[in-house]
C-alpha cells in the first residue's frame, strides 16, 4: 500500500509538473505572439509604413527622458551649489576670462561660424535634407529617426535640465543669444548628437567605402571639436557645461541605437534598384 501511495503521489506530481510546464510555456508563446503582433509583420510591407519605433520603444525612450533629466538636474545641482565656489570652479571661470581677454574681431567671427555649425536652424536644415536621402539610400526611416530622434530627446534633457537649473553663464560678456541657461551646454550635445550620429550611420552601413567612413569619424570629430571651443570663446558656457554636453550626446546616441540599429532589432537594409 505503501508503495502503491508512493507511485501514486510521484505520478500525480509528475502529471502537475507537466500541466505547469505547458501552462508557462502557453503563456511565454501568448506573451511572444503579442509582442510580435505589436511590431507587425515589417518584412511583407513597404518600407514607408515600417515605423522605426514602436509602444515598447517609445515607453523606453519616456523613461530614457526621465531618468536623464533627473540625472543631469542632480549635478547641477551639485554644480551651482558646490562645485563653482570650489577652487575647481573658480578656476574654470578664470579660463573663460582668458578667452575673453584673447578676443579679436577675427577670432569672434570665426567662433560665430563655429557655433552654426550646431544652431537650431542648421539643425533643421540638415535634418530635412537627410529626410529624402536617407529614405532613398537605405529604404527605411530607421538610420533618419537615429538621428532626428537622437536630437529630440538630447533638446528635451537639456531645454528641461536648463530650465530646472537656470545656472549662470559665465561671468564675461556672451556674445551670442541664447534663451535657455548654462548647464548642460545644448549646443555641444547636439553637434554630438548629429555628427557623431551621422558617422555612426555611415560607418554601420556596408554600402559605405573605407574613405566615406573615415571622413565622417574626422567630420564626428572636428565638428563638435569646434563647437565647443566656439561656445567657450563667445562665453557662452562653462567648461563643465561642455562635458555635460558631449557626455549627453553620446549616452543619447546608445539609447537610440539599442532602440533602432543594433542588428536583432533592425529590419534588414533594401538596396535601391537600379532600374
Amino acid at each position: 500500500m505503501n508503495a502503491n501511495t508512493t507511485n501514486g503521489n510521484t505520478t500525480n506530481g509528475n502529471t502537475t509538473n507537466v500541466h505547469g510546464d505547458q501552462m508557462n510555456s502557453r503563456s511565454e508563446v501568448t506573451e511572444t505572439a503579442g509582442f510580435e503582433a505589436e511590431r507587425g509583420d515589417d518584412t511583407d510591407r513597404p518600407f514607408w509604413k515600417v515605423a522605426p519605433l514602436h509602444r515598447h520603444d517609445v515607453k523606453m525612450l519616456a523613461i530614457a527622458y526621465v531618468v536623464l533629466t533627473s540625472i543631469y538636474v542632480a549635478v547641477g545641482w551639485m554644480i551651482v551649489n558646490w562645485w563653482e565656489s570650489s577652487p575647481l570652479g573658480e578656476a574654470e571661470a578664470d579660463l573663460n576670462r582668458w578667452l575673453e581677454d584673447r578676443r579679436t574681431d577675427d577670432l569672434t567671427h570665426l567662433a560665430e561660424l563655429g557655433s552654426a555649425l550646431s544652431n537650431t536652424e542648421t539643425k533643421i536644415a540638415l535634418g530635412l535634407v537627410l529626410l529624402p536621402l536617407m529614405l532613398w539610400m537605405f529604404r527605411r526611416w530607421h538610420e533618419w529617426a537615429f538621428v532626428v530622434g537622437g536630437l529630440v530627446l538630447e533638446v528635451a534633457v537639456f531645454g528641461t535640465t536648463a530650465k530646472i537649473i537656470a545656472r549662470d553663464r559665465p561671468p564675461v560678456e556672451q556674445l551670442d543669444g541664447a534663451p535657455t541657461n548654462s548647464w548642460p551646454s545644448g549646443h555641444i550635445a547636439a553637434s554630438v548628437v548629429f555628427y557623431v550620429g551621422l558617422a555612426i550611420v555611415i560607418w554601420w552601413n556596408p554600402r559605405f567605402h573605407r574613405v566615406s567612413r573615415i571622413a565622417a569619424v574626422c567630420l564626428a570629430i572636428v565638428a563638435p571639436a569646434i563647437v565647443l571651443v566656439s561656445r567657450l570663446y563667445l562665453g557662452m558656457h562653462y567648461l563643465s557645461d561642455a562635458l555635460g554636453g558631449i557626455v549627453l550626446g553620446l549616452t543619447v546616441l546608445t539609447i537610440m541605437w539599442h532602440l533602432l540599429l543594433r542588428p536583432e532589432e533592425s529590419r534588414e537594409l533594401q538596396v535601391p534598384s537600379d532600374k
